[in-house]
């Protein structure tokens, strides 16, 4: 059964925008369209009103919704239904990385996988936080690690999420910095030169976060998506950046970069599936040998 429908009329309704709901889906803004175009047709009913500057639901989609957000839960169920009576699992899984392998576990968490589930082959594509979330709610990636702001309250509505640990960014700057960053606060650090990241990237949304909170507007000198390319930066003397406080400490030691010791950015990392696909086994399976990867460190 094609479900395409279902799904384009449920991620608008959240939106309440098209161009942000085929974002979110991976498909182009007309094949949105054609796909809810055919669902109102099939139903002969209106679900949705345009607004000037989106959509919002007709009373009909208002009254619809709930059922279809069942109704593919109910097909998720059904998926995984039919995979136990398979038997053993097989096929692939789609799995999204983030940072570097250690960090994640990630090694371990590929043994456990491979030792328990020998039909589970494993398919890794590396990205940023906030790009490898977006293809879990796409489908093109069935679960993924992710980063967010502590407690992952930030990823909690859209996900399923397995929290794994918290961790802190530390602000890092150049070696002959260290007069113009200790001691120094948000509304200082803020104007000096700034390494900025994608909106993809956690290190985005978590300085987004503080810049509204703090009221202050960062200097941003340049855009660079790699950590370890952002810390050649900060070594060079370009510009201040944040780094996890291992990595920090491992750059202080190792080539006298400087760690404002006035401010921290507490953060999280999480691994994180759809909520309709949680109940389908290999998800099971990845959310059970990262759990286990883990235990001892999930809080």
């Amino acid at each position: 059964m094609d479900y395409s429908g279902l799904r384009a009329f449920v991620m608008t309704a959240q939106e309440g925008n098209l161009t942000r709901a085929a974002e979110r889906l991976y498909i182009t803004q007309p094949a949105l369209s054609l796909q809810l175009k055919k669902l109102q047709e099939s139903l002969d009913l209106s679900l949705f009103e345009r607004l000037p500057r989106g959509v919002r639901l007709t009373q009909a989609g208002r009254q619809l919704l709930p059922a279809a957000e069942r109704a593919l839960a109910a097909a998720s169920e059904f998926r995984a239904a039919a995979a136990d009576l398979k038997g053993s699992l097989m096929g692939t899984l789609r799995l999204g990385t983030i940072v570097d392998p250690e960090f994640l576990r990630l090694g371990v968490c590929l043994r456990l996988l491979a030792e328990r589930h020998p039909g589970v082959s494993f398919m890794l594509r590396h990205g940023m936080s906030g790009a490898m979330a977006r293809e879990v709610e796409a489908g093109s990636l069935d679960a993924a690690f992710a980063l967010g702001a502590p407690g992952l309250e930030d990823l909690q509505d859209r996900f399923h999420v397995l929290s794994l640990t918290g961790f802190i960014y530390r602000v890092v700057a150049p070696p002959s910095w260290g007069g113009q960053v200790r001691g120094k606060g948000w509304r200082a650090l803020a104007q000096l030169p700034w390494i900025w990241t994608p909106p993809e990237s956690v290190h985005h949304r978590l300085l987004n976060r503080i810049a509204a909170a703090e009221n202050v507007e960062f200097k941003v000198v340049a855009q660079v998506d790699l950590e370890p390319s952002m810390m050649d930066l900060v070594r060079s003397g370009v510009a201040l950046s944040l780094a996890r406080d291992s990595l920090a400490l491992h750059a202080a030691h190792a080539d006298g970069v400087v760690i404002a010791d006035a401010v921290v950015v507490p953060a999280a990392l999480g691994f994180i599936c759809r909520k309709d696909r949680v109940k389908e086994p290999p998800i099971v399976a990845a959310m059970e040998v990262v759990a286990e990867a883990w235990r001892g460190d999930m809080r």
